[in-house]
């Protein structure tokens, strides 16, 4: 491989910054000099910015992309190891952002300069929204897993609309674009679980300029951008109603704020009608059981779990243009349709419940259990949500009977990783328990696999598995 001298002096020489930088912290925080929160967030400043400069100039976009996945594994062991101070405890962050930069870079959908302006956003509006959360965030929610704040969330979008302002210009006919591109990726830091923020928010601020440029070539720009504002004021008081009527929690109303934006952008309004059916019937369907925990709607966990998939597909299908996407993201809609009006029609008509691969009896409501009337309510929630993509999208008969196909194979799917891997309890009153409670002993499956990690894996694994079928297909 051809090396020129500029690719090398710039790689050489962001090496040695970076690494001059980590010394220093590491050194500074060791001696007491600094204070470990200003250390990471100074290196993350330096570090971040420095790959910014290296992703401008660096011409050759591969071996880069191969340098950052280098550095990914290296700082994977090194944060596993726990050999830095400088890390924050049970934190992968500082191995994540050459990971992003190296996906980025790997993906030709994407040009240098929106992945610049992602590594801008995570350099500089990251490490603001960290500075004035913990000073000024006094009331901290969990959106995901981790604690965040709303003046760490207004922080990060003011400086990711500056940032957007400098990126365009000034001009009047960007603030409006710009007021919008700082949007998602203020969100996207919102959800984060050991530093995964650090990947999720540079992919996805790449994502939404990519998704969002093009609109600078249209005609009526002003007015498309109008349009887009509405619409985000719609799904905000839409968001509020939803909490009020405890569909949502104020996570999963952000959670669907999130997933809503790109639907938007990447389907216009009919990519809101299959998800908009599935969120509206299963929160319905969940009122049906009164006796149940989740009285308090849908978390961000149960929202990303049943919807991310479909939205990922949503967003490929934007910028490939091939419709083999927009088949497959029904078909994760499809399966979360399926599986939900089947375990909430199981648990509320009571009928007998079978485990699905032992064959023996088992109390309404837990994984792994199957019933009639559940069954052919999964069916049926299948068959909807085919039915209206159908129509919407003018597929063939032959695409609704393999959408059906694929919704009700992915309950049942669900259905035996509920069986086979979710963790179960026997609690003190020796009843058979989803939820760990105080002296219960568990019984069986994976401590880490929940119901909601049970619905993610299912529709990763359905949705593939057709997209497959599809390509063979075509």
């Amino acid at each position: 491989m051809h090396l020129l001298r500029q690719d090398i002096f710039t790689g050489l020489t962001a090496m040695v910054v970076i690494a001059c930088a980590l010394t220093c912290m590491e050194w500074l925080i060791k001696n007491k000099r600094l204070a470990s929160f200003w250390g990471r967030k100074l290196l993350h400043f330096i570090a971040v910015g420095t790959c910014a400069v290296t992703i401008y100039y660096f011409q050759n976009r591969v071996l880069l992309g191969n340098i950052f996945l280098l550095f990914f594994f290296i700082l994977f062991i090194v944060v596993k190891k726990q050999w830095l101070k400088i890390n924050e405890a049970d934190s992968y962050g500082m191995a994540f952002f050459p990971l992003a930069f190296a996906t980025l870079l790997f993906m030709p959908v994407f040009r240098i300069n929106y992945i610049l302006y992602a590594a801008l956003i995570l350099a500089i509006s990251d490490a603001v929204a960290g500075l004035v959360g913990e000073f000024y965030g006094r009331q901290k929610i969990i959106f995901l897993f981790e604690k965040k704040s709303w003046a760490g969330f207004t922080a990060f979008y003011l400086s990711a609309l500056l940032i957007s302002l400098c990126y365009y210009s000034f001009s009047p006919r960007y603030i409006l674009l710009s007021i919008i591109l700082a949007l998602l990726p203020a969100i996207t830091e919102l959800f984060s679980y050991k530093g995964s923020d650090n990947f999720t928010v540079p992919v996805f601020a790449a994502v939404w300029i990519a998704l969002l440029n093009p609109l600078v070539q249209e005609g009526h720009l002003q007015t498309l951008l109008l349009f887009i504002l509405l619409f985000i004021s719609l799904f905000i008081v839409l968001s509020v109603i939803a909490v009020y009527k405890k569909w949502l929690t104020i996570s999963g109303a952000v959670a669907a704020c999130w997933v809503a934006l790109l639907l938007l952008i990447t389907g216009g309004l009919k990519a809101f009608i299959v998800p908009g059916i599935f969120l509206i019937s299963g929160s319905l369907l969940s009122k049906l059981n009164k006796e149940q925990k989740e009285k308090e709607g849908r978390n961000a966990i149960q929202v990303f779990a049943n919807g991310i998939i479909g939205v990922l597909f949503m967003i490929s299908y934007s910028l490939a243009h091939e419709k083999i996407y927009l088949i497959t993201a029904i078909i994760s809609f499809c399966i979360s349709m399926s599986d939900s009006c089947s375990s909430e029609t199981g648990v509320y008509c009571k009928g007998r419940t079978y485990d699905i691969l032992s064959l023996k009896k088992m109390q309404p409501g837990l994984s792994g259990g199957i019933s009639l009337q559940g069954t052919l309510a999964g069916l049926a929630g299948a068959i909807i949500i085919s039915l209206v993509g159908t129509y919407v999208y003018h597929l063939s008969f032959s695409l609704f009977c393999l959408i059906t196909l694929a919704g009700f194979t992915g309950m049942l799917t669900d259905s035996i990783l509920g069986s086979w891997l979710q963790v179960k309890y026997n609690t003190l009153n020796n009843i058979l328990a989803e939820t760990y409670e105080p002296g219960a002993i568990k019984a069986k499956g994976l401590t880490w696999c929940d119901n909601n990690a049970v619905n993610l894996l299912s529709n990763i694994i359905i949705t593939w598995l057709f997209f497959y079928i599809l390509k063979q297909i075509n």
